[in-house]
């Protein structure tokens, strides 16, 4: 395998790419596919996902409602 992905904005940078170019595509699905194109392991590419792509996909999966917002909000009295 030959995969000349150095730095873990390079990889942001390429998944960024994946994810303009195959639109809809969420940034987890653009990370997974990536790594079955590279033939480069899940795990090694979790190491190179940057804050900002984590930010991502956790908004991705708020938006399809697979996780809860973690974001605070104030308590509303329901008397």
């Amino acid at each position: 395998m030959n995969l000349k992905i150095l730095t873990q904005k390079e990889f942001e940078n390429e998944i960024k790419k994946l994810v303009k170019e195959k639109f809809p595509i969420t940034t987890l699905d653009a990370v997974l596919l990536f790594c079955e194109q590279k033939g480069l392991e899940v795990e090694t590419a979790a190491s190179l996902i940057t804050p900002r792509m984590k930010a991502a996909i956790e908004n991705d999966a708020i938006k399809a409602r697979m996780i809860v917002s973690t974001k605070a909000r104030l308590p509303i009295d329901e008397d």
